[in-house]
């Protein structure tokens, strides 16, 4: 490569200027990227953080934009959390979540299924039974008869 810079061939002062281009866009990653590397104990942090928020309000409206807020990262960078180490996405893991707590609502405290799914940010019983539905199977009230007639131990 040295010599095409040294030589008079056709393109050279193209040449130079992309190199010196290449040579600055590598040193700035460089400095950019240890700057801005977060340790792994620092992202374990930030997902505990981040689980443990969406527990704490799952009655509440969880969106990206609340996360941000919340924890002064992006959406990117959230989004792909969760992709990542998760499995899925964000708006996947608060439903699924929603789904269980709803779930424990209906069997360990004997709460109606119209109480649970808006009490744990269902905005209404057509989005919560299809969620429910997609996820266990059946819908909520077979869910319930089935748990109901089990008995325990």
């Amino acid at each position: 490569m040295l010599e095409e810079i040294y030589s008079n061939h056709f393109g050279k002062a193209a040449k130079v200027s992309l190199c010196v281009s290449d040579l600055l866009l590598h040193l700035n990653r460089t400095v950019y990227n240890e700057r801005h590397e977060r340790s792994v104990q620092e992202e374990q942090q930030l997902s505990e953080r981040l689980i443990d928020y969406i527990e704490e309000h799952l009655e509440e409206e969880l969106s990206l934009d609340r996360m941000v807020a919340e924890f002064f990262v992006s959406k990117y960078h959230i989004a792909h959390f969760f992709k990542d180490h998760i499995g899925m996405s964000v708006h996947q893991y608060v439903q699924k979540k929603r789904l269980e707590a709803c779930r424990e609502a209906i069997r360990n405290n004997n709460m109606k299924i119209s109480e649970a799914y808006l009490l744990f940010g269902f905005k209404d019983y057509s989005e919560f039974y299809k969620a429910f539905r997609k996820e266990y199977g059946m819908s909520p009230k077979e869910w319930q008869e089935t748990v109901m007639n089990i008995p325990e131990f």
